[in-house]
């Protein structure tokens, strides 16, 4: 037993250490953020001093508490170098979720991502996020890190909704757990700008580059530990966003503007972009913003655009706005397509059939969201989420093959918490529980598939199954739209 641990001890015994070891602010403050509200201050220092004092890799798995330990004065047990990448799990619309590894000193800069509000009350004040700008491992400057979109990352405060459809008096009691999401960047803009037409702006902020790399680092050690309520109106994407730079940006905590509290994100937004800490300047000009990569307008606009367009070259149009033509079914929609006059006004005219493509591929955007919801109901209530052995009386190898692993596995995983581990890990194998993405249902033949396998289930008794088998054909029916389309180019 170490020679602190045995005076500790003694001193319990003793009865002189009955009291508890006094706590300040400042840790309380970094173990809301690490861990959320879930355990008591109290235990969580005193894990947190024992662990820093008996392992020299402390640092590199819990930065904050480490970073709090150094600031008091207090000496652990040294510091081994870290590993130079640090993990974040993905969730992806197509592939389900995924282990990324970034490396802090490619983070070029770190930008507050804002939506605009849309009209569900989740979203009535906006959205806020962290941006991480990525650089390619080749090439660190400005411009290359700023087109390196594939790479970037989206790191967000977000309630965990388990039974897929946000309950308001759910979200408004606290009852939803939050966590630190993490996203691809480019999933992002197309959730906000296409999915719900909605402007995002991406602020960035003035944080030098050792602070940066530090923060990169916290921000793992947040998203792999922290828990906590989440209310739309006091302890929501804003707060928390809040309370996490407070402890892990030493900049943010000492400007007066961001003492305040700003329970909207709208107003948080606002307040940072006046502030000396972010560049407001970058977002002034919606126009040079734009081209700089700083703001995303929504996309509706260009789909209106394309939509006249298209009811102009139709003889005989049977829509007036995108509602309309996503409500049609793909086969109508097709009939109108292929009438040989229309056919050769797509081919004449290049301008004419991207519109038209456009509008097809907007089509299948929307109903994947919708019949990914639709799914998750009906197996939900089938129970076909734990009884997956069930379905292989009624299909076959390949068709179960596609089901689970482009269906059921994605949908266990949204549905399930997010893995919460003791710190960052620094090995896969820490959590090679989680699947990872499987290119095999990113093919149109496995999409193909996919909609003959719910087909097959056949189901004729629930509505719900007769409304995801339509959702099903109706998706499938799109892209072979866009096949049709593509073969007039």
């Amino acid at each position: 037993m170490k020679a602190w641990a045995l005076i500790l001890l003694l001193l319990t015994l003793s009865g002189c250490a009955s009291k508890p070891v006094p706590i300040d602010d400042g840790f309380s403050s970094v173990a809301t953020v690490v861990v959320g509200d879930s355990a008591s201050a109290q235990q969580a220092y005193i894990d947190a001093m024992e662990g820093y004092r008996e392992d020299p890799a402390y640092a590199c798995r819990h930065p904050l508490y480490a970073a709090y330990f150094k600031k008091q004065g207090i000496s652990g047990r040294g510091e081994l170098p870290c590993a130079e990448n640090v993990p974040f799990v993905i969730q992806t619309p197509d592939e389900g979720a995924k282990v990324v590894w970034v490396n802090p000193a490619r983070v070029r800069s770190v930008h507050l991502l804002f939506a605009s509000k849309s009209p569900s009350l989740a979203s009535r004040f906006g959205h806020v996020a962290l941006r991480l700008v990525v650089c390619p491992e080749s090439d660190s400057s400005a411009q290359a890190c700023d087109a390196n979109l594939a790479e970037h990352l989206v790191l967000s405060f977000q309630a965990h909704i388990d039974d897929y459809t946000l309950d308001t008096l759910k979200a408004l009691r606290g009852d939803y757990q939050a966590h630190l999401f993490a996203s691809r960047f480019m999933d992002t803009y197309e959730q906000y700008a296409i999915g719900e037409f909605r402007e995002v702006y991406s602020l960035p902020l003035r944080i030098e580059s050792e602070q940066r790399t530090a923060l990169v680092r916290d921000l793992a050690d947040v998203h792999w530990r922290f828990s906590g309520n989440y209310n739309f109106f006091t302890r929501n994407c804003a707060t928390l966003l809040q309370d996490t730079l407070r402890v892990a940006w030493p900049d943010f905590a000492n400007d007066e503007l961001m003492k305040q509290r700003y329970l909207r994100p709208d107003e948080m937004f606002a307040a940072l972009r006046a502030s000396p800490l972010a560049d407001g300047a970058a977002v002034a000009s919606q126009t040079s913003a734009e081209r700089d990569g700083y703001y995303f307008s929504s996309t509706r606009p260009f789909y209106e655009q394309a939509l006249q367009h298209v009811r102009q070259h139709t003889r005989y149009p049977d829509f007036s706005s995108l509602e309309d033509y996503i409500g049609l079914m793909p086969i109508k929609r097709h009939e109108a397509m292929a009438s040989p006059v229309y056919v050769k006004a797509l081919a004449d005219n290049p301008r004419t059939l991207e519109a038209q493509l456009m509008l097809e591929e907007y089509a299948v955007l929307h109903s994947e969201r919708v019949l990914m919801g639709q799914a998750a109901q009906y197996l939900e209530a089938q129970d076909f989420l734990g009884r997956s052995q069930s379905l292989k009386a009624r299909l076959d190898e390949k068709q179960m093959e596609v089901f689970d692993k482009c269906l059921l596995q994605p949908l266990r995983q949204r549905s399930q918490p997010p893995r919460r581990l003791t710190g960052i890990p620094n090995t896969n194998d820490e959590f090679s529980d989680i699947a990872g993405a499987s290119k095999l249902c990113t093919s149109e033949q496995s999409r193909k598939l996919l909609v003959d396998t719910i087909a097959a289930i056949e189901d004729k008794n629930s509505l719900q199954w007769q409304q995801l088998n339509r959702l099903a054909r109706y998706r499938a029916d799109s892209i072979e739209n866009i096949v049709f389309l593509k073969q007039i180019r």
